[in-house]
């Protein structure tokens, strides 16, 4: 399954959540700013490269995970379930798309490129990756990012 989708991001955050959540959006600490990442079970928000504008996600539902992307200059990856309804929502505060993906357990990998011309949208690929091992990592850390030795892989719901 690959499917594109377009949106107005805000406050400089690409969620991906749980559509039943009460409150979908994480409280972010400083380390999380650092690392790049807030996460809790059905909830985990990247820090974008850009604070606000359009943004063209392209979403990948594979068994396995490819290689990084070579021009990704910011990659990370977290576990995440997608709930036995298959209801989530990609997006930002401001503007989320609903989609309904296979249910279970997966590796969800970000990727942000950087726009191959001043007028085109931030471009950003998620794959949800079935067969492999969730894991926490930063694959790749851009220098806006200040990885440290370990990741803080709690958030709070922000309300």
């Amino acid at each position: 399954m690959a499917v594109t989708v377009n949106f107005e991001l805000s406050y400089g955050q690409l969620s991906v959540f749980n559509s039943a959540l009460k409150h979908p959006y994480n409280d972010w600490t400083d380390q999380h700013v650092s690392q790049g990442f807030t996460w809790r079970p059905g909830s985990v928000s990247f820090s974008s490269m850009v604070v606000s504008g359009r943004h063209s996600v392209e979403i990948h539902v594979v068994n396995h995970a490819s290689p990084v992307r070579q021009d990704a200059v910011r990659v990370i990856e977290v576990p995440f379930e997608v709930p036995a309804d298959g209801a989530i929502e990609v997006g930002s505060i401001s503007d989320t798309v609903p989609l309904s993906l296979p249910a279970g357990s997966f590796l969800l990998r970000c990727e942000f490129m950087p726009p191959s011309s001043t007028d085109e949208d931030e471009r950003v690929r998620l794959t949800f990756a079935k067969e492999d091992t969730p894991r926490f990592a930063v694959v790749r850390a851009d220098p806006e990012l200040s990885v440290g030795d370990e990741l803080l892989t709690t958030a709070r719901p922000a309300i």
